[in-house]
């Protein structure tokens, strides 16, 4: 069976544009998925989320690959690191001084991220800092086992990346996706507001025991992506959209496979269809953090965390959704608040011009 047979399975209909290209990336995505959970897997790696959600998240933000890309991803997780152990290992005595610390580091790489052209070394910054600050805030967490987890998965999804990229290759070269200019008030208002909403959430997770809401944490942090108060709306809905698409196919996966979910000959099919699905899904959309992406990333956390012999998904699985919901909403409400503050001062004023 040729490519081009694969590609009319997966391909829309109606007026949805399903190019070449984007099935490409749809095989990188499901292929990259599967290779990264079934290492996760065998070795049974105590933070596996970094090992499948990483390449997963590479490959479907960044449809191409070239050594920029790899640079700006792997400069991010080792500079993470350092800074995980100097706000942990240092400042924790300090609170105040350490929260200012994190808002600090959220705001700049908000600030890459509204500007544009470091937008997946701030992305991906933001990602691993929330995490990682989220597991290395418990006693019992391995610092040593986490940073190198982290720094080896970052490792590996760039590996992944270049050998899907080489293996897979597009058909045409792809268009760089045009700049949006910015005035300076707009980037400020960008980055502080996502940078207070995130430090926001970090104190949360801190004072609250949240070590099994990974799902939430994540959903919170990823609606900031859009940096302004209309764009998290519209992100908060494809978020849960997303998660509860994910969450229903997982639940159903358990069910079909009851007490066999251990075995990977059975599983790995069946993730492979969902992320399939899920990253089909994701580049007909052409929004970036879409529903699509709240799919993939969702089985990658799931999966990745909680693929371990005799782990039974369906609590999980149902927590997750009603997690997540809480999370957004409680998000969105603080985005509100932040976004009605800053508008007050022209300094950091957002307007959405009308066209």
């Amino acid at each position: 069976m040729s490519i081009n047979t694969l590609a009319r399975v997966f391909t829309p209909h109606g007026n949805i544009v399903y190019t070449p290209n984007d099935f490409r990336q749809t095989l990188r995505i499901v292929f990259a998925g599967m290779i990264a959970l079934s290492v996760s897997s065998f070795y049974n790696t105590q933070y596996g989320v970094f090992y499948v959600v990483y390449p997963v998240m590479l490959l479907s933000l960044v449809p191409v690959f070239n050594r920029h890309v790899a640079k700006q991803f792997i400069f991010s997780a080792v500079l993470n690191c350092i800074e995980m152990v100097v706000i942990i290992g240092y400042l924790s005595r300090w609170p105040v001084i350490m929260t200012l610390v994190v808002f600090g580091l959220y705001v700049m790489r908000f600030r890459f991220m509204s500007k544009g052209a470091l937008f997946l070394f701030g992305s991906a910054g933001v990602v691993c800092q929330s995490t990682m600050l989220n597991f290395m805030s418990y006693p019992t967490s391995d610092w040593h086992t986490l940073l190198f987890s982290n720094i080896e998965a970052s490792v590996m999804a760039v590996a992944l990346s270049a050998l899907m990229n080489y293996l897979i290759p597009d058909v045409e070269p792809r268009t760089r996706p045009p700049l949006i200019e910015k005035n300076a008030a707009r980037v400020r208002h960008e980055s502080l507001l996502s940078g207070t909403v995130a430090t926001i959430i970090f104190v949360v997770f801190q004072i609250s025991d949240l070590r099994d809401s990974l799902s939430a944490l994540m959903a919170g942090i990823l609606i900031l992506f859009p940096m302004h108060y209309r764009g998290s709306v519209l992100s908060s809905l494809w978020r849960v959209v997303g998660v509860a698409l994910s969450c229903l196919y997982i639940l159903l996966v358990q069910l079909i496979l009851y007490n066999h979910s251990s075995h990977m000959l059975l599983m790995m099919p069946l993730i492979g269809l969902g992320l399939a699905f899920s990253a089909r899904l994701h580049v007909m959309e052409k929004v970036g953090a879409g529903v699509g992406f709240a799919s993939v990333t969702t089985i990658g956390i799931m999966f990745g965390q909680n693929l371990h012999p005799d782990t039974d998904l369906v609590f999980s699985d149902l927590y997750r959704i009603v997690s997540v919901t809480v999370s957004l909403v409680a998000t969105l409400t603080m985005v509100w608040l932040v976004h009605l503050i800053l508008n007050r001062f022209e300094a950091t004023r957002f307007v959405i011009e009308e066209q």
